[in-house]
C-alpha cells in the first residue's frame, strides 16, 4: 500500500508541475478570452436572427451572458487550482476556497445585469442594484479577509518526523487525485444537462460538499501523526469554514454575502488565536 501511494503520489505531482507551467497558465488565459469573444458573437448572431433554430434554442439572447460563461470558466480553473494547493497546506486551501468564493459572488453581482431591462429605470432596477451591492461587497470584504489571514497566518511542521510528514503529504495528494476525478465528472455531469435543457444544480454547490468530506477526512487522518488538541480544532476549525462557504452558495442574496463574510472572519480569528499561540508541534 505503501508503494502504491508513492507511485500515485508521484503522478500527482506530474501533473501538478503541468497545471501550474507558465505554458498552461496562457494557454488556460488564452481559452477564457476566446470563450468570451465566441459568447459575445455568437449571443449578437442569435439576437439578429442568424443562427438556425436548434442551435438558437439554446444561445441566450442577452450580451451579458457572455459575462457569465467568462466567469464560470475562470471558477473552473481555480477549483481545479484548489485540488493542486490541498496537499501543500490546510491553511493554503482555505484561502483558495475564500478566493473562489469572492470570484463567485463577484458573478453573482454581474449576473443581475441581464435581469435589468431597458431603459433603465430606477424603480425597475432598484432591487437588482442593492442584490449586485450586496454580493459585491460581501466578495469585497472576503477579499480583504484573504489578505489579513495570509498576513497572520503561520505554517508549521505537522511532526517533527520527516517520514511522516512525507507521508501525510503523500495521502494529501492521492486525496487530490481523486478530487480530480470528481471535478471531471461534475464538470461533464454538469454539461450533459445543459446540452439536454435541463435545469442543472450548481457544480460549485456540488463542489464545495465534496470538499466539506475530503476536508474532514484530512483532519481525521492527520490524528495518526499528532493528537494535539490545539492542531484538531484549527484543522476542524477550516472545514467548519468550508460548510459555512457551502451553505453561502445555496442562500438566497444576503444571507449569501453574510455567511460569506462570517466564515471568513471565523476563519480570520482561529488564525490569529493559533498563530499567536506558542506551541512545539503544529500542523502545516
Amino acid at each position: 500500500m505503501r508503494n502504491l501511494i508513492l507511485k500515485i503520489s508521484k503522478l500527482f505531482d506530474f501533473i501538478e508541475s503541468v497545471w501550474e507551467s507558465s505554458s498552461n497558465n496562457r494557454f488556460i488565459g488564452s481559452i477564457i478570452v476566446i470563450s468570451y469573444l465566441v459568447s459575445l458573437l455568437t449571443i449578437h448572431l442569435n439576437i439578429l436572427g442568424w443562427l438556425p433554430n436548434s442551435i438558437s434554442l439554446i444561445i441566450p439572447t442577452n450580451h451579458f451572458e457572455a459575462l457569465e460563461v467568462a466567469f464560470v470558466l475562470l471558477l473552473f480553473f481555480e477549483v481545479q487550482s484548489l485540488v493542486f494547493v490541498l496537499p501543500k497546506s490546510f491553511g493554503g486551501s482555505m484561502i483558495k476556497q475564500f478566493e473562489i468564493l469572492s470570484l463567485i459572488l463577484l458573478r453573482q453581482a454581474f449576473k443581475e445585469f441581464k435581469y435589468m431591462e431597458e431603459p433603465l429605470q430606477w424603480p425597475n432596477i432598484s432591487d437588482n442594484v442593492y442584490h449586485m451591492l450586496s454580493d459585491a461587497f460581501g466578495a469585497l470584504f472576503i477579499f480583504g479577509g484573504i489578505l489579513i489571514i495570509k498576513k497572520l497566518q503561520k505554517h508549521r511542521q505537522f511532526t517533527d518526523n520527516a517520514e511522516q510528514q512525507n507521508r501525510f503529504i503523500a495521502i494529501k495528494k492521492v486525496l487530490s487525485l481523486v478530487l480530480i476525478i470528481v471535478f471531471a465528472f461534475l464538470a461533464f455531469d454538469s454539461v450533459l444537462w445543459f446540452l439536454g435543457h435541463k435545469e442543472t444544480t450548481d457544480f460549485f454547490s456540488k463542489f464545495y460538499t465534496v470538499l466539506i468530506f475530503s476536508d474532514v477526512f484530512i483532519v481525521l487522518v492527520s490524528l495518526r501523526y499528532s493528537f494535539s488538541y490545539i492542531v484538531l480544532f484549527r484543522n476542524s476549525g477550516f472545514a467548519f469554514a468550508t460548510v459555512l462557504i457551502r451553505l453561502a452558495l445555496t442562500t438566497p442574496t444576503y444571507v449569501d454575502s453574510v455567511l460569506g463574510v462570517m466564515s471568513v472572519i471565523f476563519a480570520i480569528t482561529l488564525t490569529y488565536i493559533y498563530s499567536n499561540h506558542k506551541i512545539e508541534k503544529a500542523n502545516i
